[in-house]
């Protein structure tokens, strides 16, 4: 903000007859401009005539008054100007003090400005790595000033190249837990190793033999060509029927014992029967458990390595009825030992009936116990002797014949209250052979009835 004009002093005249200094009379007229800040001025002629000749330079005013000047004031005061600049100017006296401080634009610093074709905004292009014609604006970054503060640390952009990256391969130990997890999931029988590839011997083999194993060779060739296999031959006929019996946990007493029959081939493996068994009863492969005479078969086995002719039979549980069954024959093996050499020995004790039925085979160590004995009892039979022989050698044995005296009449509820084997789960008649049961040297057999 500007501030007001000073008022212009009278422009002095030269007096060419008084020698003394002039006056400046305050009601002349005043100049626009004065050239000089003193009040009286003393000249010679000289001077006087050199100030003639700059002053004709101007034009006077003589038509503004004080009043004029005074009002001309007023004005400079309401309209300042922004094109005066107050410190270019020096009027010869103080101005007085300015109420507001003026507000100065701020000049631009034109020193560190760039030219135009160095501030135009920078585009990067960045063409695939496949197509070298096709390209695509991925980053806009203007040019920056030599003023502004370096950036800080900046993330490269990511290149959007076209080409597709596959994704990274799994390693083998994630995989293989995956499949482990579905199949467990889904119980699915594991995948048996696959059979060794049998190659043929190849008939017009070209190798040269010594003229002795050339013989011999041709010898066998035409004996295998002329000699036919016959079912005995081969171990039986082609065709075998397997009966399939199935044996529920001894503590489920309303279990179902089922029998299937299958037919097959002899060198067929068990895996089709396996399958269809495990459908039947309800239960998974890898839960089912086949055995024959006590040992447990897998799938892989044939009815000709089990040594079958015609027919078969196999017994059938799950993993659970196994393990049950085998913990109860370990556990009684301990005391049936310890009972051994307590109790007498069975066989002097065996009546003149089970030794006129005992006629020959093999021996069998069996261990009979029941609900009313607390120890077990070991006898020694043989596979033809009857099951009611062996009830009443129990008896003797364990001190209970005379509860169960014999009858020679066949009545029906002396029968009903003899005791009777029970194998598996199932009772046996007294006239049956024991042999008939397929038990094993050591197997526990149950007296029920008592």
């Amino acid at each position: 903000m500007s501030t007001a004009r000073p008022r212009p002093r009278p422009r002095p005249v030269a007096k060419p007859k008084a020698a003394s200094s002039t006056t400046v009379d305050p009601n002349s007229t005043p100049s626009p401009v004065q050239p000089s800040s003193s009040t009286s001025t003393t000249q010679n002629p000289i001077a006087g005539n050199k100030l003639d000749d700059e002053d004709a330079i101007f034009l006077r005013n003589r038509g503004r008054t004080s009043q004029y000047w005074n009002k001309l004031r007023a004005m400079t005061k309401d309209t300042p100007s922004d094109k005066a600049d107050d410190d270019d100017l020096d009027w010869g006296e103080q101005t007085e003090p300015e109420s507001t401080p003026r507000h100065r634009k701020k000049k631009s610093n034109k020193q560190h400005e760039l030219p135009r074709w160095q501030t135009v905004d920078i585009v990067t292009l960045l063409s695939s790595d496949n197509e070298e014609d096709d390209f695509e604006i991925t980053e806009h970054t203007p040019r920056i000033s030599c003023n502004d503060s370096p950036p800080r640390k900046r993330k490269r952009d990511r290149s959007r190249s076209k080409s597709i990256t596959p994704p990274p391969q799994l390693p083998i130990h994630q995989l293989n837990n995956a499949r482990a997890l579905v199949r467990q999931a889904l119980a699915v029988a594991p995948r048996r190793a696959p059979s060794p590839i049998e190659i043929p011997d190849d008939p017009t083999d070209t190798s040269d033999l010594n003229p002795e194993l050339a013989k011999i060779a041709e010898e066998v060739r035409i004996r295998a060509v002329t000699t036919k296999n016959t079912p005995e031959q081969g171990g039986g006929p082609e065709i075998v029927i397997i009966k399939v019996r199935w044996q529920p946990h001894p503590l489920n007493i309303a279990g179902a014992k089922d029998v299937w029959n299958f037919k097959m081939k002899r060198h067929d493996t068990f895996q089709y029967l396996f399958e269809e068994l495990a459908d039947l009863a309800a239960v998974l492969v890898d839960h089912l458990v086949v055995s024959h005479d006590g040992k447990r078969l897998f799938a892989s086995g044939t009815p000709h390595s089990l040594r079958i002719w015609a027919e078969g039979e196999l017994e059938a549980c799950d993993q659970t009825t196994w393990d049950y069954v085998r913990a109860q024959r370990h556990q009684q093996a301990p005391k049936a030992a310890q009972s051994s050499k307590n109790s007498p020995s069975p066989e002097r004790e065996s009546d003149s009936e089970s030794e006129a039925e005992s006629t020959g085979g093999d021996k069998l160590k069996l261990v009979l116990r029941s609900a009313a004995t607390e120890e077990n009892v070991n006898l020694t039979v043989r596979p033809t002797t009857t099951c009611g022989a062996i009830v009443k050698a129990f008896l003797k044995a364990a001190g209970l014949s005379d509860q169960y005296p014999i009858s020679s009449s066949k009545d029906k509820q002396t029968a009903q209250a003899m005791p009777q084997l029970m194998v598996d789960g199932d009772k046996m008649a007294d006239d049956m052979e024991i042999g008939e049961a397929d038990l094993d040297d050591g197997d526990l057999v149950e007296v029920v009835g008592l």
